[in-house]
């Protein structure tokens, strides 16, 4: 199978528009990139009953002792109309920052993780950006079109997922086809301009399973900088008015997933899976110095992310080891262009365009040995390389920008043993070394019990792990990069029980957590900078430490059977830096959700849905006289509505009204967010 993406979009000021096009040649050869996953991730989609990211194994979640959420499709058709980062806002111990709208920049913090240290992954592929400043992963690009479902894994993980996982796991996992062939097409319209399109298509037999999809939106938007701030905003130190903004803030994002499982034999499968996603969007640069170039039409930004596996799974020995040899690889390429946004040797802004291109190819084993009544014991191996290239245009070739070109090549050696006791305890004990070369070897532990109660339905659940994050290529080898950096650590633990009252009517979950980190990557002038980086104002360094403690609470209610829901979670965290100590930003103290459901008519659905965000920190960095300053943003709370209405068996209707009260809030300072929404559409499935 072959794939070519293309995005492609323009704007005339009038609403026209030239729609992301994507073009699917599929041909006789086979992808040769692949996930870093489990075996059982090409077939749990099927079996919503398990979890597969918990252990790399399909598991029972009854079974599992680290604190995980699963969001299944339907959950996600509700809310995922505007990509996978409403999906998850509310979610216990979840925090997002999005710079503005639609497609913006949004980044995921589990348990108050830094950036880069929540691993996100889809269909076990690691999507960060090798090129990016901490390797983090975008979310803002990433569209829900045939989503299975999304396993949310709180805590460190490394030990079983190597660099990144110290504050948790998102793992979304595509559909596969079923043997019966199912058509979709979504048609959706609404506020600022919006018009949302989908399609997909699967089937197969008792060989060959497929599994496409294609999804494109446009919105009008909004300024994404200074939109619906009630107080004035001050740019360039104090220096700048901000200037009028724009009517709209255009963004055209495109995605297309394919699987296709081919079944050689009873004991042998082969799963092909690929996903690509693009945007387009204006931007904005609140560093210029002149009005005009804030919200010029001249910035720009382009995003591309690649995503591609082979997999292949063979049983032996009757069906007691499963072995499975994963091939993957990932691409992200990012374009700007902006006013004012580089600097010379002088320091003088000019007006420029860079780029940013990450890409990771590897491969791993994974054996998973069945011991009878000795339990599980999963082991394997993995081998990947990591690329950054950067540049920038003009280059005023005077030592102001030196372009990234590095790679880095990490091997790792797992093992994992599962084991349940008495038909009660299940406990898991795994260990990981993870090896950069050229670089640091760091090890990684992890522990996790649960112990259920099956006859007052009670499950006591506890996990202790470390986690650790390999510097990026930016922050060794750019222009402020120190080679030598350590890796991130952090040490984990948690513990909780959840209960089930009332004939399982009623299911109550509370979790306490503690995480300590060390080792976080500093920016700052200090003596170990060299020369040249003190010039242009500092370098990366080992120097920060963390902590992040609270507790996650959760409750899901029947109060009426077939009619009436509810469910609710609340977040009490403190995350604070400890050198020096602050609040880590845009963290806050205490976050909650609530919703209910009504399906007491049939045919029809009916939602409300409540968020809770408390007081956090941010940074002010262009208004405070060049010293940057630490601000308060107000506590808010949106309430979204949600309809649905099966008209027959092939139709469907539904609508939403998003920030139902109209309140005016700030994911990160400055940046605007959409005001009161209402959105439609038609889903026709056959």
């Amino acid at each position: 199978m072959v794939l070519s993406f293309t995005g492609r979009a323009r704007y005339s000021g009038r609403g026209s528009l030239s729609l992301i096009l994507i073009h699917l040649p599929f041909a006789a050869s086979c992808l040769t990139l692949a996930s870093l996953t489990s075996p059982a991730a090409a077939q749990t989609p099927a079996l919503p009953d398990l979890v597969i990211t918990a252990t790399r194994t399909a598991l029972e979640p009854a079974r599992a002792g680290s604190s995980i959420t699963i969001i299944k499709s339907e959950e996600i058709a509700k809310t995922g109309s505007s990509g996978v980062v409403d999906v998850l806002r509310g979610l216990a111990g979840l925090d997002i920052q999005q710079t503005g709208g639609v497609g913006a920049s949004t980044s995921v913090s589990l348990r108050g993780a830094y950036d880069g240290q929540t691993l996100v992954m889809i269909d076990g592929i690691r999507i960060g950006d090798p090129s990016s400043t901490a390797g983090q992963a975008d979310l803002g690009q990433i569209t829900t079109n045939d989503i299975a479902r999304i396993e949310v894994l709180r805590g460190p993980q490394s030990a079983l997922y190597g660099s990144d996982a110290l504050g948790g796991v998102i793992n979304i996992i595509t559909k596969t086809g079923k043997r019966e062939t199912k058509r979709e097409v979504l048609l959706e319209a609404g506020s600022y301009g919006t018009l949302h399109s989908r399609g997909s298509i699967s089937g197969g037999d008792d060989k060959l399973s497929y599994a496409f999809s294609i999804d494109a939106l446009h919105s009008d938007g909004f300024a994404r900088f200074g939109y619906r701030i009630d107080r004035p905003i001050v740019l360039n130190f104090g220096a700048l008015p901000l200037p009028p903004l724009p009517r709209t803030d255009p963004v055209d994002r495109g995605g297309v997933t394919g699987r296709v499982t081919y079944a050689v034999n009873e004991d042998l499968r082969i799963d092909t899976g690929i996903a690509a996603y693009g945007d387009w969007l204006r931007l904005v640069n609140p560093g210029a110095t002149m009005a005009p170039s804030v919200f010029d039409s001249y910035n720009q930004g382009r995003s591309t992310l690649l995503q591609a596996h082979t997999r292949i799974t063979l049983d032996s020995f009757d069906g007691k080891l499963r072995n499975t040899v994963t091939l993957f690889g990932t691409l992200s390429d990012n374009a700007t262009r902006e006013r004012e946004l580089c600097f010379d040797a002088s320091f003088l802004q000019f007006d420029c365009r860079q780029t940013f291109r990450g890409s990771r190819v590897g491969a791993e084993y994974q054996g998973d040995l069945k011991l009878g009544t000795f339990g599980l014991l999963t082991f394997g191996v993995s081998d990947q390389v990591e690329t950054a290239r950067t540049t920038q245009n003009p280059d005023p070739q005077d030592g102001s920008f030196v372009p990234v070109n590095a790679h880095q090549t990490t091997q790792a050696a797992f093992i994992q043993h599962q084991i349940t006791l008495w038909n009660r305890l299940d406990l898991s004990l795994g260990g990981r070394v993870d090896s950069v070369i050229g670089g640091k070897t760091f090890s990684t532990y992890r522990a996790t019990a649960a112990y259920r109660i099956e006859e007052t339905g009670t499950k006591f659940h506890a996990s202790v792990g470390t986690g650790a994050r390999t510097p990026s290529l930016f922050q060794r080898f750019s222009q402020y990069g120190t080679a030598a950096l350590l890796p991130e650590q952090n040490v984990g633990y948690d513990a909780g029980v959840d209960q089930k009252l009332f004939d399982g009517r009623l299911t109550l979950g509370a979790t306490a957590f503690f995480n300590k980190f060390q080792n976080l990557i500093g920016f700052a002038n200090v003596p170990s900078c060299t020369p040249g980086q003190q010039i242009q104002g500092g370098c990366y360094y080992n120097v920060n430490r963390a902590l992040t403690k609270g507790v996650e609470l959760s409750g899901d209610a029947i109060i009426v059977p077939d009619a009436w829901k509810a469910r609710a979670t609340y977040t009490y965290m403190i995350a604070r830096q400890l050198e020096p100590g602050s609040d880590l930003p845009r963290r806050p103290r205490n976050k909650a959700s609530a919703a209910l459901i009504f399906s007491g008519v049939p045919n029809l659905e009916l939602e409300a849905r409540a968020t809770y965000v408390g007081r956090r920190t941010d940074f002010d960095f262009y208004t405070a006289n060049g010293v940057t300053a630490k601000v308060q943003l107000a506590p808010y709370t949106k309430i979204d509505a949600f309809a649905s209405y099966k008209v027959n068996d092939t139709t469907s209707v539904f609508a939403r009204i998003e920030n139902l009260t109209d309140v005016r809030y700030e994911d990160v300072l400055d940046y605007g967010t959409a005001g009161r929404a209402f959105y439609a559409g038609l889903k026709v499935s056959w």
